[in-house]
């Protein structure tokens, strides 16, 4: 009597063959589906009794000289393939095989000529599984020989132990040994504690009940906590043979090897990579984490200038490691060229060239550690030009007295103003002075008198009061005068001017007390003022970033003060301190017109209570 269910299950196997069966990526088939080259389309019935006869079908079949079923390792690959000569019937698209007693679920292989072509299905048998047992299950390591018992256990074709990357399967190809009621197998590299699972390749699924417990690897030392770049160190503990990469700080992958007792891993640094714990990733996907480990590293003590810097100045930097450093760029100007700067030992100098602006100094040492550090040009406050033009004054015998008597109206200027004079001294007597007079030439009140010139002296100034107003008010204006000097130009400072007051606050992390922008404070927004705050806060200080709404950090606070983790300015005030001002650029400048308004957020019981430029 024909199986009936036999020849059903063929039928299906053979219309669905493409997606059950074929060929993959590591096949020798170099010309499928065609009739000049050896193709496997299907095999049926699956699953199937040992010693029965399966039909495989495909194309160029002729040319098949043997047929491999699946095996475990520990057989003999001859008991479990079939000859040419011992093929039942074989044509063009049919090949009519037994299957040997030695077979595994698994895939079958055409052996044509040199090529090698393997099913995408695989094969399965009927018999029904059962498992009784599994043994050891404490104290196991990863490649230990673990024995599951039960009936027809060679029909497993797969057994997952727990792991982190979505199971760690055996297949029956790899068992170390079978038979109808034992398989043995190593427990595989990325095995984690806890349940084993098998399937048959088909419909059959079972979890044992008793989950195995496997020893992971653990880190006990490293050695040492400090070295070069290409120098070895040695991680020591147990279990490392589980280890599948080692990353170095900056997340870089290093070459090691590990000790035939599995207690040491020995790996290169990197030749780029920055000081941190060294990550060990297990081939479960779990991570174990090194004590910190250290490499030269740069690092700064001290700049000899971050704020008011001129094009020519000498900026001297100490540290340590400066012979690392791959290269260095400054704000508005770029990479130096090694020319541009000379390392001696802790020191690091260079010049100031033309171009340079306002930003961040990068110091490179490789692309995982680099330094920043925010300078500040020197940047002459707004001022108000009454007066310009050259006028000498030899030996008290003369006067610039342009100001005076109706030259300026004195009666707009306001106590606090700073009154500059630009000038060049002449030394070539050996002395010079200057005396800043009301129109009968008496000194105001709060200059003392006359002032002494020194060669490197270009500007002379004094922060007006009442008193000295009232003098150039009531007294004809003013007249400078005194011995030995040039006069180029004569300034009164740009007032400050109030954006906001009140009282805005207290500032908390949990919150932000913001300020919208009028038209009027728009306008007064010009890049080169100073901008400012004032404000109180409880004792024992406080805490403040200066953002655009949007939490943009505003850069002008970053470059006075620093950067916190996310890179907006923080600054840290006593409880004495009531202002904080710094440069106002056009970078900032677009950021709070672009986002309306700005941002405090703090702590501290920081209360702002005035906004202005001056």
């Amino acid at each position: 009597m024909k199986d009936f269910k036999n020849i059903f299950t063929l039928l299906v196997v053979a219309l669905i063959g493409l997606s059950l069966t074929g060929c993959n990526e590591d096949d020798l088939d170099t010309n499928p589906y065609n009739k000049s080259g050896v193709n496997l389309l299907a095999f049926g019935p699956a699953p199937i009794l040992r010693n029965t006869e399966i039909r495989i079908t495909g194309t160029n079949l002729t040319n098949v000289d043997k047929v491999i079923f699946p095996h475990a390792a520990n057989v003999d690959v001859a008991l479990a393939e079939v000859e040419k000569a011992n093929f039942n019937h074989v044509d063009n698209e049919n090949i009519y095989v037994n299957i040997p007693d030695e077979t595994v679920p698994g895939n079958i292989r055409l052996v044509a000529g040199r090529d090698t072509i393997t099913s995408e299905g695989i094969l399965t048998y009927k018999e029904p599984i059962e498992v009784t047992s599994i043994s050891p299950v404490t104290g196991l390591n990863a490649g230990d020989e673990i024995s599951i018992k039960g009936d027809y256990v060679y029909n497993i074709a797969e057994v997952i132990f727990t792991s982190g990357v979505s199971g760690a399967p055996v297949l029956a190809e790899e068992f170390t040994y079978v038979s109808r009621r034992e398989i043995r197998l190593r427990v595989p590299l990325a095995a984690e504690s806890g349940v084993i699972s098998f399937n048959d390749g088909g419909d059959w699924e079972f979890e044992f009940e008793t989950p195995i417990t496997i020893l992971t690897a653990s880190i006990t030392g490293l050695d040492p906590v400090y070295a070069d770049f290409g120098q070895q160190i040695k991680i020591n503990g147990v279990n490392l043979h589980t280890v599948e990469s080692v990353y170095f700080g900056g997340a870089v992958s290093a070459e090691f090897t590990v000790s035939s007792d599995n207690k040491t891993i020995t790996a290169t640094v990197p030749a780029e990579c920055k000081s941190g714990a060294i990550s060990l990733v297990l081939y479960s996907g779990a991570a174990l984490m090194t004590d910190e480990f250290a490499v030269p590293t740069i690092s700064f003590l001290s700049f000899s200038k971050t704020k008011d810097i001129k094009v020519g100045d000498v900026i001297t930097i100490t540290g340590e490691n400066l012979d690392r450093i791959s290269s260095i760029s400054l704000p508005g100007y770029g990479i130096l060229s090694d020319e541009e700067y000379t390392i001696s030992g802790n020191t690091l100098t260079f010049t100031v060239p033309e171009g340079m602006t306002d930003g961040k100094m990068l110091i490179v040492q490789n692309s995982f550690i680099s330094i920043e550090q925010g300078l500040m040009m020197y940047s002459e406050a707004p001022e108000i030009v009454i007066w310009a033009g050259s006028k000498t004054i030899g030996n008290w015998d003369g006067s610039m007295g342009d100001l005076s008597w109706g030259g300026y109206d004195w009666s707009t200027v306001q106590p606090g103003q700073v009154l500059s004079v630009y000038l060049t001294p002449d030394l070539s007597n050996g002395w010079s002075q200057i005396r800043f007079g009301n129109g009968s030439w008496a000194a105001l009140p709060s200059t003392g008198g006359e002032i002494a010139l020194s060669a490197d002296m270009d500007k002379v100034t004094v922060a007006l009061t009442q008193a000295d107003i009232d003098e150039l008010v009531n007294n004809g204006g003013l007249v400078l005068c005194g011995a030995y000097y040039t006069v180029t130009k004569v300034t009164l400072s740009v007032l400050e001017t109030v954006l906001w007051k009140g009282e805005l606050g207290p500032t908390n992390w949990n919150g932000d007390k913001s300020i919208m922008l009028t038209d009027d404070m728009k306008a007064e927004l010009q890049a080169g003022r100073t901008m400012g705050i004032e404000f109180k806060c409880d004792e024992g200080g406080g805490q403040v970033e200066i953002c655009g709404t949007w939490w943009t950090g505003l850069e002008g606070p970053k470059l006075v003060y620093g950067t916190n983790g996310e890179g907006r300015a923080i600054m840290d005030f006593p409880a004495s301190t009531t202002k904080f001002e710094w440069p106002l650029n056009q970078g900032d400048i677009d950021i709070l017109l672009q986002q309306g308004g700005i941002l405090f957020v703090g702590n501290g019981g920081l209360t702002i209570t005035k906004w202005y430029v001056k």
